[in-house]
């Protein structure tokens, strides 16, 4: 009997000892892995700034000459929303078509652009709360009168920006039988410089930025009335509900506290 009472409690040491030296030899755990993942404002926070992706676009965003900085309604409501987080603004000018995919690869936080909340854009990006309402527009030259409807289209050659809004317009009208020439731009100026040259025959565009650049080109105008109407909308990487949350709240904010109403008349053409 006491050799069995002997052998257990030899036993029991052994395991306790196994115990000991197994519990020494783990790797302790990190605190990055224990703690909880950083939230999505507290990354921007870490990062010390805020990227918005944005292209070139009067009266939202464009280049000051004097200043040589970018400014307009869209960097205005950027900068509100940088102000709310707490961090500077990164202003990252690109390609229209290069917008979406920056907020997609991370290379911005998000987008403003006078950017159409569309369906298929909606399947790849979060949107916003729709912050301005506006439409496209058929575009001539001054002199032209022939020209006032979509339906006197056929045989002509239309200007439209690539990837844009005013590129889906064109081709809806081409499959419902309209008979025009589509010839897309990288940038709407361009376009728009060649139908005053009398290289295009008409063009497409979004009424507000139509507004404000026919202040400086009086060679073109606006025929009739917008024949689409769409929302803009600040977009964000897909999942992104935090910084959505804070956008959204600023939008809020802007509209209460009649800064939104503030910014229009300070940077757009109203068309009343």
């Amino acid at each position: 009997m006491k050799t069995l009472k002997k052998s257990l409690g030899l036993l029991v040491i052994l395991i306790l000892t196994a115990a000991l030296l197994s519990g020494c030899s783990q790797t302790p755990t990190s605190s990055s892995e224990t703690g909880k993942k950083a939230s999505r404002i507290e990354e921007i926070k870490k990062a010390g700034k805020l990227v918005l992706a944005t292209g070139n676009y009067r009266p939202f965003e464009y280049h000051d000459e004097k200043t040589n900085t970018v400014i307009g309604y869209d960097i205005d409501v950027a900068e509100a929303i940088a102000k709310k987080i707490g961090v500077p603004l990164e202003i990252r000018e690109m390609q229209f078509t290069s917008l979406i995919p920056s907020v997609q690869n991370g290379q911005a936080d998000l987008v403003i652009a006078a950017m159409y909340i569309t369906d298929a854009r909606k399947e790849v990006v979060d949107f916003a709360d729709p912050y301005m309402d506006t439409g496209m527009v058929l575009v001539v030259r001054s002199e032209n009168n022939d020209i006032k409807l979509t339906s006197d289209l056929n045989g002509k050659v239309v200007g439209v920006k690539t990837g844009a809004t005013s590129e889906k317009v064109a081709n809806e009208l081409k499959e419902k039988g309209a008979a025009i020439t589509i010839k897309s731009y990288k940038e709407t100026v361009d376009y728009l410089l060649d139908l005053e040259n009398g290289r295009l025959d008409a063009a497409i565009n979004d009424l507000l930025n139509q507004l404000e650049y026919n202040k400086t080109h009086p060679g073109v105008k606006v025929v009739g009335e917008p024949f689409t109407k769409s929302s803009l909308g600040i977009a964000v990487k897909k999942g992104d509900t935090e910084l959505l949350t804070v956008i959204n709240s600023v939008l809020a904010e802007m509209k209460q506290n009649g800064e939104a109403n503030k910014l229009f008349k300070k940077w757009v053409t109203s068309p009343n």
